[in-house]
């Protein structure tokens, strides 16, 4: 399955916002995650392993 990020391209901090959006949470998972940050790629430092921690420790950030 293919995640299409709604508004890429703002502000980093709105970016992860709207990660949240009508039809669920787009970084729920490692794999969300992942896509998440190679659609950020050039604003953020690349990581080479997500798993549950990052997942959890974005979401903190985002609340």
């Amino acid at each position: 399955m293919t995640v299409t990020f709604p508004l890429i391209g703002e502000p980093l901090a709105l970016d992860l916002l709207n990660t949240e959006a009508a039809v669920g949470d787009l970084v729920a998972d490692p794999a969300g995650l992942t896509a998440w940050l190679a659609a950020q790629a050039g604003r953020l430092t690349p990581v080479d392993v997500v798993g549950e921690g990052e997942v959890a420790a974005v979401r903190a950030l985002r609340a």
